[in-house]
């Protein structure tokens, strides 16, 4: 949950940047395509989250399951804003999508400090 920590601490701040810079249009772009990698983050923990136990085919599977999860949410979402007319611009949508996912190296010290 430590990257989901980060991921909307980067979502927030990209927005802000985002609406001071270029307006509240862009703003509501970049701000739904962070949400697109995050719904992903959160549903790679709920997926996670459905396999009890710490042996290591459990984790295994743990992992497998919350990496499907991800996968399909996260890109299910983005092939959802960037279909029909949503009207979020493709640039600044995608844009936040892929700076959201700049959480998971940025977390990785937090994480190997605990």
């Amino acid at each position: 949950m430590l990257v989901a920590a980060v991921q909307a601490a980067i979502i927030a701040l990209i927005t802000l940047l985002a609406w001071w810079w270029a307006g509240a249009a862009v703003a509501q772009a970049v701000a739904a395509g962070g949400g697109c990698a995050w719904a992903g983050t959160l549903a790679y923990a709920a997926g996670q989250a459905l396999v009890p136990g710490r042996s290591a085919s459990r984790l295994l599977w743990g992992h497998l399951i919350g990496e499907a999860a991800k996968v399909a949410v996260a890109l299910g979402l983005l092939f959802w804003g960037l279909s029909g007319d949503r009207g979020y611009a493709a640039g600044p949508f995608l844009a936040g999508f892929i700076m959201a996912l700049l959480a998971y190296p940025l977390a990785m010290p937090l994480i190997k400090s605990k």
